[in-house]
């Protein structure tokens, strides 16, 4: 058999370096977000911000965490909680890394409120007195209406109710 002259021998190779390619994706695998993940941290972040509570008030219940919690004999756990100071700091903590997951989770949905609130036209200052000075003098025509049925329909449901 003749061997092809256009045919290229295979050499061994150096191992194969990641291409931009895998990278990218990698990457997209990485930024994939997952529906499942959001449930999970609106779940997880309202527990957290309660955890954070009870902690900073010390109590569960009946039970007094202040106690338990500062004398666990475990160094990482004492450390966060030997003294009240130490214990309320970790509880906010809790209450604020809650509170920033909820409003992570939040930021999808203000977005188009946000460009849209952009685009509506505000009222000017007179403009605003005026509809302000119209609601509550309504609000002040309605209260007195109200007054004045409660005292004129009184006697009546006085009589109604004594029979």
């Amino acid at each position: 058999m003749a061997k092809d002259p256009n045919k290229k021998v295979k050499t061994p190779s150096e191992p194969k370096l990641k291409t931009n390619q895998d990278e990218s994706r990698v990457m997209a695998i990485l930024k994939k977000e997952y529906a499942f993940e959001n449930w999970l941290l609106a779940i997880l972040s309202p527990i957290l911000i309660l955890y954070g509570v009870y902690i900073v008030m010390g109590t569960f219940g009946t039970t007094n965490l202040a106690n338990i919690l500062g004398n666990s004999n475990i160094g990482f756990i004492d450390f966060f909680f030997a003294t009240d100071l130490r214990r309320i700091l970790t509880g906010i903590f809790l209450i604020v890394i809650g509170a920033l997951v909820l409003v992570y989770l939040m930021i999808p949905y203000m977005r188009p409120s946000l460009s849209e609130l952009k685009k509506v036209t505000w009222p000017t200052g007179k403009t605003l007195a005026s509809n302000s000075a119209r609601v509550f003098s309504f609000l002040i025509f309605l209260s007195v209406v109200f007054v004045l049925m409660g005292l004129a329909f009184d006697p009546l449901f006085q009589w109604l109710f004594n029979l």
